[in-house]
């Protein structure tokens, strides 16, 4: 602070007007003159106090609702639908480098209705935006593409929320911006910041409503056709660098698809009960100061394309009211359909003029004053909030909080880390203390005692085992097809193997058997006939002929020899006949003639069949006769 002064110096503080004379400093009261009521555009006139005196000022107040329903500088109503982004201000010279411009997307599948579903704010070389995310029904806040979590002020941006509406001030030249989830969207201005230096959608701040790119001024009829003019680059919308621009007031033709603003709005649909409530008796009060007819028609075209925007015409006629100093409790009639959802432990209120106080420090401090009476979720009466971001509401503040940084009460209990900790009754301070472990509990047979934290707690567990991705309990045992030798088993110590050895035996692949899990194998040792085919030469005619010869482990050998008749001749163990029938064979010969022959073929053999001593025996398979 300022500790000297040159002699003649004036300055004002306190409320004093003081002035060094003499190595004195002599004090004269500040008169304030009295205080006068400007005309302003639509009464928009607001009381600003410097801390000692009090004037009024006008404000210049440009509103979107519905689907959307515009509201200029000037209080001219029209209707614009398009699904680009627009500017709605801009100076024509640029002296606080403001531009605000508004985020249409078409929120009515199937028809080219569009609502306002954010705010594009740029301020000297930062950007602030407001969203509406529908899936919450809330509005979230960036500054520079960072979240922001109201309230929170930088670079000459101050946000705050009434946990319904969220606002963005400029206090340097006392203006703001606020969108609620309901599609509700306000620019306010201070005139003697911005008086007729203004243009885009929302027109010239005391001056006309409908002004194109050109500066020029068109009838008040024409502003849905101006409106075109303003078209914001935003690389989101690439197709909008295409947009119609430009409109003629009176167009010879229809406009085309893209071009479906009208000044009034009309619609078909039937009268919906949301929008009767307009006419409802606690609306009589108002009726008088805001048209309320016009609200109806745009809350039922807003109604006839069912894209829940039609509490926004509810919304906004209620705001008129309140600005003209008439609060109505309008969402109660509603049975739902417009209600403001609040965390657990706020209450909604339809007008409240600040914010909730709250804790700091254990401090309590004042909430902040809002601009008007506005719509949200507050702590119960006598109630304030814990901190700044808060949503717990306290009787009292306290110094204690907790490890998440939540309130505690003085004498409250509870556990941080491993810290038992309560807050001193008479200092309001935290108090921890090392906890002790609780006793281990006993444990079954098959379990096993783990930590359950890094205080020392156990619990029991169950012993299990991990193994190709399964979990096994103590008991189970299982096999792995790339081990077929091996069998596992869960234990209390872990895994346990098991190799099973196999007879050591050596035959061919054929005569291999093996067991179920292809591990061991044992050689087929038996000798029994199976049925082969062989090709037979006679008298240079061929033919391929089937006999049963032994097989198996015969220890033999089998080959045919012709000497008059066809036989099999084997060497150790041999097959006796049982029982045969005469088949015939046609043989081709050389000559390409055939012959038919017939002989004698084998069908069993007895079960014991074999002759183990007998060294070298014929035996006739079959008797080749001509016929």
């Amino acid at each position: 602070m300022r500790k000297s002064w040159a002699c003649g110096e004036t300055w004002t503080e306190d409320c004093f007007n003081k002035t060094c004379s003499n190595g004195v400093i002599v004090l004269t009261p500040v008169v304030c003159p009295e205080p006068v009521v400007p005309i302003c555009p639509r009464g928009q006139a607001t009381k600003i106090s410097d801390g000692c005196c009090e004037t009024w000022k006008c404000d210049c107040r440009c509103e979107l609702y519905g689907d959307p329903h515009y509201i200029s500088f000037e209080g001219v109503t029209f209707d614009f639908l398009d699904d680009c982004t627009y500017i709605l201000v801009e100076e024509q010279s640029p002296r606080h480098h403001l531009t605000i411009a508004v985020d249409n997307y078409y929120c009515v599948p199937g028809l080219q209705g569009s609502c306002a579903k954010g705010i594009i704010l740029k301020y000297h070389s930062h950007i602030a935006t407001l969203s509406i995310i529908p899936d919450l029904f809330a509005v979230q806040a960036t500054l520079n593409n960072v979240t922001i979590l109201p309230p929170y002020e930088k670079h000459g941006f101050r946000f705050e929320t009434t946990g319904y509406v969220v606002s963005i001030y400029l206090p340097e030249v006392r203006s703001y911006v606020s969108l609620s989830p309901s599609y509700t969207l306000v620019v306010n201005l201070a005139m003697e910041n911005f008086f007729k230096n203004t243009q885009g959608q929302c027109g010239v701040c005391g001056g006309g409503s409908c002004i194109r790119r050109s500066g020029q001024i068109e009838d008040d009829s024409c502003c849905d056709k101006t409106a075109y003019d303003w078209v914001y680059s935003d690389p989101l919308k690439p197709a909008c660098d295409f947009a119609p621009r430009d409109v003629s007031c009176h167009p010879e033709t229809p406009p085309g698809p893209t071009s479906i603003s009208t000044t009034v709005t009309t619609t078909t649909c039937p009268t919906r009960p949301l929008c009767e409530l307009l006419y409802h008796p606690i609306f009589s009060d108002c009726r008088s100061k805001v048209n309320l007819d016009l609200k109806k028609r745009n809350c039922e075209f807003d109604s006839c394309t069912d894209s829940g925007s039609a509490c926004s015409s509810l919304e906004q006629a209620a705001e008129e009211c309140k600005n003209n100093g008439i609060c109505i409790d309008w969402r109660s009639l509603t049975n739902g359909s417009c209600a403001v959802p609040c965390p657990k432990g706020l209450v909604y209120r339809e007008c409240h003029n600040k914010l909730d106080d709250f804790c700091y420090g254990g401090v309590r401090y004042p909430g902040a004053s809002l601009e008007n009476n506005s719509t949200g979720c507050f702590c119960p009466r006598g109630q304030f909030r814990a901190g700044n971001h808060s949503n717990t509401c306290v009787n009292e503040c306290s110094y204690c909080k907790g490890p998440f940084g939540e309130p505690k009460l003085p004498g409250e209990v509870w556990q941080s880390n491993c810290k038992l900790c309560t807050c001193n009754n008479q200092t309001h301070t935290e108090e921890c203390f090392e906890r002790r472990p609780e006793p281990a509990p006993l444990c079954g047979p098959n379990a096993v005692l783990v930590n359950t934290s890094c205080c020392g707690d156990q619990t029991c567990v169950e012993r299990t085992c991990s193994y190709n991705g399964y979990t096994y309990k103590v008991g189970e045992i299982w096999k792995d097809p790339a081990h077929p030798c091996m069998s596992f088993s869960c234990s209390t110590d872990g895994i346990q193997t098991e190799t099973k050895v196999c007879p050591r035996e050596n035959c061919p692949e054929e005569n291999r058997i093996w067991d179920d899990h292809h591990c061991c194998f044992t050689c087929n040792n038996s000798c029994a006939p199976k049925v082969y085919s062989f090709s037979v030469t006679i008298d240079n005619c061929t033919a391929v002929i089937q006999m049963p010869v032994c097989q198996g482990h015969c220890v033999s050998k089998s080959w045919l020899v012709l000497r008059g008749d066809l036989q099999v001749e084997q060497m150790s163990r041999c097959c006796h006949e049982q029982s045969s029938e005469r088949k015939l064979v046609t043989v081709r010969c050389s000559d390409l003639s055939t012959r038919l022959y017939g002989y004698k073929h084998i069908t069993s053999f007895p079960n014991n069949g074999f002759l183990p001593s007998c060294l070298m025996a014929q035996y006739l398979f079959s008797h080749l006769i001509r016929l």
